[in-house]
């Protein structure tokens, strides 16, 4: 299910040029997983109004789960994260991890369902879990915000699973159970590590949140990262948050619209650079 992405790849083409492959960027809407679960609105001239998402990284970014994908060793995995929603249903993401000390890159990957296209901006996560700070990057506006979020783990421990060994995704894996302390709140999470894999986790799975989560990761590859891939690429834009790139994303989309004509080409295919 890998696709070709000419978002990332930009990314990486123009900082590095460990890995040749191109992997997607689209943000997919979803509460849990999809980093776009903010929607806004933008207010456009003529009292018309255009709809985007601001864009947030996703929750296993900045909380407690991301600190279990960190200290790995440079890394790149794809990551997929399955959640049931408060409304019965199915939240679901997928894409491409990158990782390497403290920090992390997710490039979401785009979703064929036409649905997804209401979220346009080519989104990028970018965090450094020791800070607890990070960016979201656009690549349709060329553009990236900082965010931060207030949730700092205390303390991590681990005690051996209760399950017996197991095999995911074809590597066997030994269980083990990480309790993570924050200033007001506890964490469970059940991983299953692999021992082909130097111990990586290509399973992990909540034990106390409200709405159960999983995430599988895949096709892990161990080799070096440029330190480049978790900064904001030179010459993009700097915006002061990622509600501003929604509003000028709208603004875009608004003026696509205005000046698309019946003999000139369908706004879909204008809006596919935004």
């Amino acid at each position: 299910m890998e696709q070709e992405s000419r978002g990332f790849g930009l990314i990486l083409k123009q900082r590095c040029n460990w890995v040749n492959c191109g992997l997607a960027v689209m943000a997919v809407a979803s509460m849990i997983p999809a980093g776009c679960s903010a929607k806004h609105k933008a207010e456009m001239r003529q009292g018309t109004f255009t709809h985007v998402f601001t864009p947030q990284p996703p929750s296993f970014l900045t909380g407690p789960t991301a600190l279990l994908l960190t200290n790995l060793g440079a890394y790149s995995a794809r990551l997929e994260v399955q959640g049931d929603s408060s409304s019965g249903g199915q939240n679901n993401s997928y894409g491409q991890l990158l990782g390497e000390g403290s920090k992390l890159l997710y490039a979401p990957q785009l979703d064929e369902n036409p649905d997804a296209r209401r979220q346009p901006g080519g989104y990028t996560f970018i965090w450094d879990t020791t800070q607890s700070k990070g960016y979201v990057l656009s690549e349709a506006l060329q553009g990236y915000a900082p965010v931060s979020a207030e949730l700092h783990v205390t303390s991590l421990e681990s005690v051996p699973g209760g399950s017996p060994a197991q095999r995911f995704s074809g590597h066997p894996c030994e269980p083990v159970t990480v309790i993570a302390q924050t200033a007001d709140s506890t964490a469970a999470f059940d991983l299953f590590r692999a021992t082909d894999l130097r111990g990586f986790p290509v399973r992990i799975q909540t034990r106390s949140n409200a709405i159960p989560v999983t995430i599988s990761l895949s096709n892990v590859r161990f080799e070096p990262i440029s330190p480049e891939v978790f900064m904001p690429p030179d010459g993009f834009t700097l915006y002061p948050n990622p509600q501003a790139m929604a509003d000028e994303l709208a603004a875009r989309q608004h003026n696509l619209r205005r000046r698309s004509s019946p003999g000139g080409p369908p706004i879909q295919e204008l809006e596919r650079h935004y």
